[in-house]
């Protein structure tokens, strides 16, 4: 009998969806790959092509942190099962990081997000291609979930291509 991990990994393989579970642990996991420093003025905003594009606080910190950029590149890939980042480019953004209360955390929680039809027929396709049902539902809500977080951030695309 295989294990439940065994079975799960050959499945995500097969779907091609370990790709995009290794984006998504960058964006989970960014402060400990960069280190607090770097994380306290840049975030990453999206992965297009293997090249990660990173908001940073100002022009200033888009040139300190280019001349850091194979280290970025090494620390980050690192952290993954396999190297996934090629290059990196940094654009100037607003990187705010506010704390936010519970109570506006309930507030944006309540809000009801509408995603794109386009959107959502494209989670549909993705996710036909997982044979297991149940796996199938998981992550289709996953995505769904991922959609509307980056409704929410504002963001005009909510799925990477």
């Amino acid at each position: 009998m295989e294990k439940i991990g065994t079975i799960l990994l050959s499945t995500l393989k097969k779907s091609r969806l370990n790709k995009r579970l290794m984006e998504a642990r960058i964006f989970v996991n960014y402060e400990s790959m960069v280190g607090e420093k770097i994380f306290e003025i840049s975030k990453p905003i999206f992965i297009q092509n293997n090249t990660l594009f990173i908001g940073v606080e100002n022009h200033i910190w888009v040139h300190q942190l280019h001349f850091l950029k194979p280290e970025l590149i090494n620390s980050i890939n690192s952290n993954l099962p396999r190297p996934l980042v090629k290059d990196i480019r940094f654009q100037v953004r607003d990187i705010k990081k506010v704390k936010k209360t519970k109570h506006d955390m309930k507030v944006k929680e309540d809000q009801h997000i509408e995603i794109p039809e386009k959107t959502m027929k494209m989670i549909y396709n993705i996710c036909q291609t997982i044979d297991d049902e149940e796996l199938r539902r998981t992550f289709s809500k996953l995505m769904i979930k991922d959609a509307k977080f980056k409704l929410k951030k504002g963001e005009k695309s909510c799925l990477s291509t």
